[in-house]
This record gives structure tokens, C-alpha cells and sequence, in this order.
């Protein structure tokens, strides 16, 4: 008999209910369109062999160690693993225990001879409740939990990957303004140099005085400049601080811009194996699966449940007696319950949950779409602002040696000093618009990097 009644319940614990998950189908390119096909890819690198400056690696270590978003949602996997366990748990039985004594000494008035009657009892019990699995609900909520732990163990790689990347860009972006600073400390030197050489000219007579305030015109401008980019430096060093999880410190310096040592040919790998490698795509659907089973167990609330309960344990009047054979009692009930007449509360939180499905399904398609949308991106910065620095070069290069030619017509008579100053503007221009494309391609570079899903 008990054999037949466990492999019913074997059979009966099998009828799970609800949905099934499967993938969505989701389009996606043969190839980027911005790139050659090509099955390789960057992401095979870590990012400590992308990024070769030793500083930046410092900086990007330091960060994954103390970054507080990044240990918060570590603390996170950690709420989820606890949960999924505490989920497992629904599918055992509970084993509770109890224990009573009681003493009550009660005398007769109208015993004369004061003789005490006691009333005494002592118990000591276990208790066992466990829920059949009838319809899958339990199975569903352990599915639907570690779903949601891989979702999070994803989500804690995309913030690692997103940790790598923003030190990147900022440390990119803060010696692009190093070099800029540079740049205009140069130029300010030149030009105060410059003012001071037109000042004793208009003394003498040999300059006019439109000259003079010119040359101060332009001398001052460079040095509000330097002012700016100082600004702009701090807020940069504060940010990257901010990551690293700590107040303000100056940022060590490593490798300029310009001796970056980036892979020149960048492989973007097959759009396919974007499905498999980018955490946010994976954690939305680990979302996904999630929400399918909780679907399931909306389904199998509507459904009865069958719970057994019973104790067994010993009680007895005296102490002495507690353990013995007739002391022993025990029991064992079966209770199967359900919903009745709900006035349509189980169809509606069914309903509800499967409205939460489509949305969610949604957003994993949009996640896709968003992953190749960026890799595209950055693959057409990449190869514009390279192209752009090749140009922005050449232009640095022509505007400097304009800006000498027009100085020498100018100090032999031949040309106004109007001439000069548009050559300043044109050579200081030239020089921060190749400062900033040369940092926009690495910073590029770096976002291709996030983009493909590489660095964890």
C-alpha cells in the first residue's frame, strides 16, 4: 500500500502547469556593416591586454576592487543565491517540534483533611507538515528564483564591464586634456611673449595701438583658457575617484594619448555570438524565463493544493512514565484545498502575469536591438575619428607653419596683424580638434570593447 500511494504521488507531483519556455525569435544581421565579416574578435582579449598603459591598469584594478556599485551588486548575487535557497526549501517537508509540562495543585474545600489532588501532564512532540507539488507551483517559484540569481551574477558582469570601461573613457579623456593644457600653455607662453615684443614696439612708434591690444587681447584669452581646462581636469579626476570608491586624490598619469598602444585593426567578431557573450542580453532573458514561470505558478494557484501534516511524539502525566511504550501517540493528516468561487481573482492574476511576460519579452528584444545598434556605433567612431586625426594632423601642421610665415610678414611690414591673429585661432583650433578626435577614437575604442560584451 505504501509503495502504490508513493509512486502516486510520484505520478500526481508530475503534473506540472503553466507555459514552457522558449527563446523568442529575434532578428539579427549576417554582419556589421560597419566591419568585414570575421569570426574573431576583440572580446578574446581581457581587457589588461587591451588596455596596455600600466597606470590605466592600476586605475581599472583598483576600481573592480573598491567600486561601490560593483560590490552592491555583488551583495546582490548574494540575495539572490540566498533566496533561490530559501525557495528550495518550499519543497521539503518542515520539521517543527514542541514541548508542554504543566502542574496545577488544586485542594477540595470540603476535604477537611486538606489532601491535594494534582493535575499534571508533560509533552514532547514533533510535527511534520509538507505540500505536495501538485501542479508545479513550487517548482515553478525555484525555476522562476534561479532565473533570477543567473539574471543578477549577469547584471554584476555588466557593471563590471561597464566599471573597465567608464575608467577607460575617463582616463582617455583626462590626458586628451592634458595635452590640451599643454598645447595652450604653450601657446599663452608665446603669445605674452609676443604682447610683450608689441608693447615696446607701440613705445617706440613701430606698432600701433590696435596692434598692442590685440596681442593682449589674444595673450589674455589663452590664459582664461587655461583656467577652463584646469576645471574641466578636476571634474575628471572626481569622476574617475568616484569609481575607484574613494574622495578626491590627484590621478597618476601614465602614457600620453598619443603612445596608446590599441589593437589597429579592431575585429568585431560574428552579430551571432553578440547573443551569447553580452551580459545584459543574456540577463534580460534570464529575466524572461523568470517571468514564464511565474506565469506557471499564477496557473497553478487555481488549482487545489494537498498538504499532510501530523506529529508524533510522547505524553505522559508523570516523568518517569514519559518514555514509555504507552506513552507514545502519533497522527497523520491529508488536507486537499482550493479555490472555490473567486469572483475571477485567479483569471485576472493569470492575465496580469502573462501582460508582465509580453513586457518583459519586449525588453529583451529591445536589449538586442540596443546591443547591436551601439557595436555599430562604435564601430563607424572608430574608424571616423581615425580618419578624422589623419586630417586633423595634416591640419595642425599647415595651420602652424601658416602661423609662422604670417609672424615673419608681419614683423617685416608685409601684413597686418589681423593676419597673425586669425593664424593663432586657426593654429590653436587645429591643434585641440586633433587633441579631441585622437581622444575620441580611443574612447571609441573602449566603448567597441563594452559594446561586444569583452572584459569579464
Amino acid at each position: 500500500m505504501k509503495r502504490i500511494l508513493f509512486s502516486l504521488l510520484i505520478i500526481v507531483t508530475g503534473c506540472a502547469v503553466g507555459p514552457k519556455y522558449k527563446r523568442p525569435e529575434t532578428g539579427k544581421p549576417e554582419g556589421y556593416t560597419q566591419s568585414a565579416v570575421r569570426v574573431d574578435s576583440i572580446t578574446n582579449m581581457k581587457w589588461w591586454q587591451v588596455y596596455k598603459d600600466t597606470v590605466l591598469q592600476s586605475l581599472i584594478r583598483t576600481g573592480v576592487d573598491k567600486n561601490l556599485e560593483l560590490k552592491t551588486a555583488i551583495s546582490r548575487v548574494d540575495e539572490a543565491r540566498a533566496i533561490l535557497g530559501f525557495n528550495k526549501t518550499n519543497m521539503l517537508p518542515f520539521i517543527d517540534y514542541s514541548g508542554r509540562a504543566r502542574a496545577t495543585d488544586f485542594r477540595d474545600i470540603s476535604n477537611q483533611a486538606g489532601v491535594a489532588f494534582p493535575n499534571n501532564s508533560l509533552s514532547a512532540l514533533g510535527n511534520v507538515s509538507w505540500e505536495i507539488d501538485l501542479w508545479g507551483k513550487l517548482r515553478h517559484a525555484n525555476r522562476a528564483a534561479m532565473a533570477d540569481l543567473i539574471a543578477t551574477e549577469e547584471d554584476r558582469k555588466s557593471m563590471y564591464i561597464s566599471l573597465v570601461s567608464q575608467i577607460a573613457e575617463l582616463y582617455f579623456q583626462l590626458r586628451g586634456l592634458d595635452d590640451r593644457l599643454t598645447t595652450t600653455r604653450r601657446t599663452n607662453a608665446t603669445r605674452m611673449e609676443y604682447f610683450k615684443i608689441i608693447s615696446l614696439r607701440f613705445e617706440k612708434g613701430q606698432a600701433s595701438e590696435l596692434d598692442k591690444l590685440q596681442a593682449e587681447q589674444i595673450a589674455v584669452s589663452s590664459e582664461a583658457q587655461l583656467y577652463a581646462l584646469e576645471r574641466e581636469i578636476i571634474a575628471t579626476e572626481n569622476a574617475i575617484n568616484v569609481l575607484l570608491g574613494r574622495p578626491y586624490a590627484p590621478i597618476p598619469r601614465g602614457q600620453l594619448n598619443d603612445a596608446q598602444q590599441l589593437p589597429p585593426d579592431i575585429p568585431s567578431g560574428l552579430p551571432s555570438a553578440l547573443l551569447e557573450r553580452r551580459p545584459d542580453i543574456r540577463s534580460a532573458e534570464q529575466q524572461l524565463i523568470a517571468q514564464t514561470e511565474r506565469v506557471g505558478i499564477a496557473v497553478a494557484m487555481k488549482f487545489p493544493t494537498l498538504s499532510l501534516t501530523g506529529f508524533l511524539g510522547v505524553a505522559s502525566p508523570e516523568l518517569s512514565t514519559m518514555f514509555k511504550p504507552e506513552a507514545v501517540l502519533g497522527s497523520i493528516t491529508g488536507q486537499l484545498a482550493g479555490p472555490a468561487f473567486r469572483f475571477g481573482q485567479n483569471k485576472r492574476r493569470v492575465e496580469a502575469e502573462r501582460a508582465r511576460s509580453m513586457q518583459v519579452g519586449y525588453q529583451y528584444e529591445l536589449t538586442i536591438i540596443t546591443a547591436f545598434a551601439e557595436v555599430e556605433n562604435s564601430l563607424a567612431e572608430i574608424r571616423t575619428f581615425r580618419n578624422e586625426f589623419t586630417s586633423r594632423q595634416a591640419q595642425a601642421n599647415a595651420a602652424q607653419k601658416s602661423l609662422t610665415l604670417s609672424r615673419a610678414l608681419y614683423d617685416n611690414g608685409y601684413a597686418s596683424f589681423l593676419q597673425v591673429l586669425d593664424a593663432e585661432r586657426q593654429y590653436l583650433d587645429s591643434e585641440y580638434a586633433r587633441s579631441i578626435a585622437l581622444q575620441n577614437q580611443l574612447i571609441a575604442t573602449a566603448r567597441l570593447y563594452k559594446a561586444l560584451g569583452g572584459g569579464w
